[in-house]
């Protein structure tokens, strides 16, 4: 509705009194001196008649005391029940302070509240080797740019078997519309892969997920030519256009129970991480994916090796820009420099990478959707979990950190009495947020206060037991605080908990 509908003034409703009139005496007309020879009579009983009104007005003016009234401020125009009925903000109400009104600042139990906000915690009964697994996201970009699935599905292979375990976490950038596509139809095309592989043993699979991933990128990626010619109406283009537009890395764990194998695909710097408790009764951390950024010297080889005449396209960790080196969507990194003109001219396409600073930008495509792909077996004999999560976490802790937090709740809750375990000091010094300090796990600080245990991980990505930096942390909203966290998706699976630690 437009503004000017909203302010548009109702017709008022008025109540209407007919006045009751007699039927009026035929009067004179002076028009002419033989009206006034024939109308004599009546006209003297006129104006002796209207004489005596005067005579009796005048008596009444002198007579009668009058009284003046007594002037006193005026009354300001009040709010009427008309502009009230009317929708109008009544701005009196925000009164005459001079005094500025802030927003309240974090207290601890608005800081919990908030990590718990979007986190779950589902038992499973100890079936299919999964006791029960955590989550929770905490938002940096706003809308938040992750995004995240969990749960069951047919088996694949024998349709009268036991179902597969799926989690998956999604880490958008340059907007939040491919990670939250992806949620919807990355295992839809996964299972369909599948299905048609069918597969006998690991490397089919493994093939069978990448062939997956790619396609659900060329679907999106490399139609755009032929949407732009298409005959759709602009707006129907422009929504199939959008999803490529933006990117998103991808991380996918898929559970067989029969053969205890846990396949994960990733694109991408989202990481899965696997603890298991060693003999010695230390947790040990095992990363199941590789980050899949400018930064890893395999990926850096790979790009150089394929475009071995722009030796520009790797520079600082990033590809022309772009920090992760396999992803879903980022069409300006894969489609051709003809392409992507016409979508910038016509279709409001980003003008990314920038032309002037990586002028040797050429055709492309210099990122790809297909996954590395790992396949380990999940020990039955003894306790373990795996973490996946986005790179927010990541930038706080590292893999045996986080596999170290994650081990030190398992034995808290193992106690049962629920009571926190804090740092053995309160004293962190000044909290520094900024160039000079980001949000970063730190020993010293650690904390187990929180019966979730990805939100476990995530206070202490934050600053743990120093709730004067975790309260800092949260009190940046976005855009500032994207220079000192990024958004955070973190899954917790464990498999075979004993029963008093679930």
């Amino acid at each position: 509705m437009s503004v000017r509908q909203l302010l548009r003034p109702r017709p008022r409703l008025m109540a209407v009194t007919r006045l009751s009139h007699p039927i009026p005496r035929p009067m004179a007309r002076f028009s002419s001196t033989e009206a006034k020879s024939k109308s004599t009579s009546a006209g003297t009983i006129a104006a002796s008649f209207a004489a005596g009104l005067t005579s009796a007005a005048l008596l009444y003016w002198f007579t009668t005391p009058r009284t003046h009234p007594t002037p006193g401020p005026a009354k300001p125009p009040s709010t009427t029940s008309d502009e009230q009925s009317r929708g109008i903000p009544d701005l009196n109400k925000l009164g005459l302070s001079d005094q500025i009104a802030y927003s309240p600042t974090p207290t601890p139990e608005s800081v919990t509240q908030q990590l718990n906000e979007l986190a779950f915690s589902l038992s499973t009964g100890g079936g299919n080797l999964v006791t029960r697994y955590d989550g929770t996201q905490l938002g940096s970009n706003s809308p938040c740019e992750d995004a995240f699935i969990h749960g069951y599905f047919s088996n694949p292979i024998d349709p009268k078997g036991d179902d597969w375990a799926a989690w998956g976490v999604f880490d958008g950038h340059c907007g939040w519309q491919l990670s939250d596509l992806l949620t919807r139809q990355l295992m839809p095309y996964v299972r369909r892969a599948l299905s048609d592989a069918k597969p006998t043993d690991e490397e089919t699979i493994q093939q069978a997920i990448k062939s997956a991933f790619t396609k659900l990128d060329d679907a999106l990626v490399k139609s755009a030519a032929a949407i732009v010619e298409s005959d759709l109406p602009f707006a129907e283009k422009a929504r199939r256009l959008e999803a490529a537009y933006a990117g998103s890395c991808a991380l996918l764990a898929l559970l067989d129970p029969l053969s205890k194998n846990l396949t994960v695909a990733s694109t991408g710097d989202c990481r899965a991480v696997l603890g298991r408790k060693s003999a010695d009764g230390t947790w040990v951390a095992t990363d199941l994916t590789t980050d899949c950024t400018g930064a890893t010297p395999a990926e850096a080889d790979r790009i150089r090796a394929q475009f071995p005449d722009e030796p520009n396209v790797v520079r600082g960790g990033r590809i022309w820009g772009m920090q992760p080196s396999r992803t879903f969507g980022d069409g300006m990194w894969k489609w051709t420099s003809t392409l992507k003109e016409n979508l910038r001219n016509h279709y409001n396409g980003l003008s990314l990478p920038s032309a002037v600073r990586y002028s040797g930008y050429r055709d492309g495509p210099y990122l790809t959707a297909e996954p590395l792909v790992t396949t380990t077996k999940i020990p039955e004999s003894e306790p373990s979990f795996v973490i996946l999560s986005t790179d927010g976490l990541w930038d706080t802790m590292t893999s045996a950190q986080a596999v170290d937090l994650v081990g030190k709740w398992i034995e808290w809750q193992a106690q049962g009495d629920g009571k926190p375990i804090g740092p053995q000091t309160a004293d962190f010094g000044p909290t520094i947020l900024g160039r000079r300090g980001q949000c970063k796990y730190e020993e010293p600080k650690a904390t187990v206060q929180d019966d979730n245990a990805a939100v476990h991980l995530v206070r202490n990505g934050l600053g743990g037991g120093d709730e004067e930096m975790v309260k800092g942390a949260l009190t940046f909203r976005y855009p500032n605080s994207r220079d000192i966290r990024d958004d955070m998706t973190v899954q917790v699976v464990f498999f075979n908990l004993p029963k008093g630690k679930q």
